[in-house]
């Protein structure tokens, strides 16, 4: 279904899902990690505001890449715990305030989820002032209590408390925030997006292109407001809308153009292999700071082996290995607002099964 005829289909398509009332805004691409264009490539953006918050994905696309990074450079280990990292025993100042407990878990761990960390708590509760207004907070000591809630032997288990720690770690070795340590990953992959693209931590976007291309997700009971241009996770909001786990923003184009660059540099491709060596393993979804697809949704596109990530705001991009032995090295993105339709709805499951399917026949 490549061509105008089938972007005509798939815009139909998004519009009978926003009849549905699941979201109000999308984007959807497939193609070829070589090719300048897509395959096919559909957008439903009513009022052209095309900047959506990714949510997790920027677990993939800053903090996966700046922690192999430093693996590659020999500063972290992989397999070893963060106290034995070259820069944290060359450099002990650096971590000072750290807890002593964070420094016990592996890069490795983290990334897969295999910490035993929880899956989340309500660390904004923490920054809330008597007058009802939040102020970013230093996390240490939440953090120190999420890991000794840890009992017996770690098991799988999805947390955004564990990217929270990669965190920490990650801006005391850049001795840089993360908007900074994104701007190093985006030059190692020689990715250069036009300013009218966007791809960043919303925190420096300027007034205009919040107001103007920042795509809604919905009311929040925690800000009593609906939100436009912030990031819709309230820890990373709390914390200043630059975290780890969550807080980047980008339109479709921009994650495109990202995800081709990182095909094309040697640091993107090597952080590729990487994860392409850790799938098969059924037992745990997680690749490094990526996942399998191979859930019901997901696995449409590539029939389960392909590695990506999803964004709780009803965001995901796809990717096939080089070794795929079908439509290796080609890519899926779908971005929506889907809670701009409440903070849980099933619905968004059955939309990704269904638009998966229909870009890997595109292909």
């Amino acid at each position: 279904m490549p061509g105008a005829a089938g972007e005509l289909q798939l815009e139909s398509f998004l519009d009978s899902w926003r009849k549905r009332g699941l979201f109000t805004h999308a984007f959807v691409a497939t193609g070829q990690l070589a090719k300048p264009e897509p395959n096919v490539l559909a957008t439903l953006l009513p009022d052209h505001r095309d900047v959506f918050d990714l949510a997790s994905l920027t677990k993939a696309l800053v903090t996966t890449p700046a922690v192999l990074k430093l693996v590659a450079e020999g500063q972290w280990l992989l397999d070893e715990p963060l106290a034995t990292a070259p820069v944290v025993v060359g450099n002990p100042g650096w971590f000072a305030g750290v807890p002593s407990r964070l420094f016990e878990f592996t890069p490795r761990a983290l990334l897969r989820h295999e910490s035993g960390l929880p899956a989340w708590r309500n660390f904004y509760v923490q920054c809330q002032r008597d007058d009802g207004s939040f102020e970013k907070q230093p996390v240490f000591e939440n953090l120190d209590g999420a890991a000794a809630a840890i009992s017996g032997q770690p098991t799988n288990r999805y947390s955004d408390i564990g990217f929270l720690v990669l965190g920490v770690f990650l801006e005391r070795t850049y001795r840089a925030n993360l908007t900074d340590i994104f701007k190093i990953i985006c030059g190692d992959f020689n990715y250069l997006s036009p300013a009218s693209q966007h791809l960043g931590f919303a925190p420096d976007f300027n007034e205009e292109t919040r107001r103007e291309r920042c795509i809604p997700t919905g009311w929040c009971p925690v800000r009593q407001r609906d939100l436009v241009g912030e990031v819709y996770d309230e820890n990373a909001w709390s914390l200043g809308g630059r975290c780890a786990h969550a807080g980047l923003f980008g339109s479709g184009r921009a994650l495109v153009t990202f995800l081709r660059a990182m095909h094309f540099s040697a640091a993107g491709r090597r952080m590729l292999d990487l994860q392409a060596a850790e799938l098969g393993d059924l037992k745990n979804e997680s690749l490094l700071g990526w996942r399998q697809g191979n859930d019901p949704a997901a696995r449409p596109f590539g029939g389960g082996a392909a590695m990506g990530h999803l964004g709780f705001t009803g965001t995901a991009f796809w990717v096939t290995s080089a070794s795929a032995a079908e439509h290796p090295d080609h890519y899926a993105v779908v971005l929506t607002n889907r809670t701009c339709s409440g903070r849980v709805n099933p619905l968004i499951r059955e939309f990704r099964r269904e638009i998966l399917d229909i870009l890997w026949r595109a292909l």
